[in-house]
């Protein structure tokens, strides 16, 4: 729906039929990565961090978000004008043709009348209308998953769908049992300040399942491992 390619990170929003978007990340992470690097004479990551997917309520917050990614150039400086920025789909949404897989539909379908119409609707309500001032208010997240109300997420959680989030999320309980399960610990050795190299490692891997596959909190984590400071946990999964 729209997309937007800046120094270090990419915003992308899309629609998925099935709970699958780890399986479009994945590689897009990786053999993206490989093909960039490789043509570009460059190593390590093409972006700095996991991905952070969250699910938009499409039929109150879609124009929101979509606007938000368009002017993300221009919050950050690049340029004074969205449609001045080549790396994003903002220029395909004004010129009324479309980019190989992109479908402006979905979203210039909330205004009314012919599309010439709606092309000009969406860019005033982008822009910020003939006054030119470009308003990029950032969509609120609930629950570090969520751009919607509550009422929208209780839909969501009771009808099964959080898994098209990152995948499948698992609570905090199953993530350390697994660990223990995997690197040979136990419970109580993961959480001990004093530990072995191997429990360190165990540490590390807790840390980083828990912040990507799971619905933990830095705090919780920290409170946990009997830490301090929440960076710690940060750096455990760097």
């Amino acid at each position: 729906m729209s997309f937007c390619l800046l120094s270090n990170h990419v915003h992308l929003l899309v629609q998925t039929p099935e709970a699958n978007l780890s399986k479009m990340m994945q590689p897009f992470q990786t053999s993206y990565t490989a093909y960039f690097n490789k043509r570009h004479g460059r190593t390590g990551h093409v972006f700095e961090q996991r991905y952070k997917a969250m699910v938009v309520d499409k039929d109150n917050y879609l124009l929101q978000v979509s606007r938000y990614i368009h002017l993300n150039p221009v919050s950050a400086r690049i340029v004074e004008r969205p449609q001045d920025f080549r790396w994003s789909s903002y220029g395909a949404y004004l010129k009324g043709k479309g980019l190989t897989g992109l479908k402006t539909e979905s979203v210039l379908g909330y205004f009314s009348g012919s599309k010439s119409r709606q092309i000009r609707q969406y860019r005033d309500y982008v822009e910020g209308g003939r006054a030119g001032k470009s308003r990029n208010p950032t969509p609120e997240v609930i629950k570090q998953m969520f751009i919607g109300d509550e009422d929208f997420v209780e839909v969501v959680r009771r009808e099964g769908k959080r898994s098209i989030v990152n995948g499948a999320r698992y609570s905090f309980r199953q993530i350390v049992d697994v660990v223990c399960e995997v690197m040979g610990t136990e419970r109580e050795e993961i959480s001990h300040p004093k530990r072995s190299e191997k429990v360190q490692r165990s540490r590390e891997m807790l840390c980083y399942i828990a912040r990507g596959y799971g619905e933990v909190g830095l705090p919780e984590l920290a409170r946990f491992l009997q830490v301090k400071e929440r960076s710690t946990a940060s750096h455990a999964v760097r």
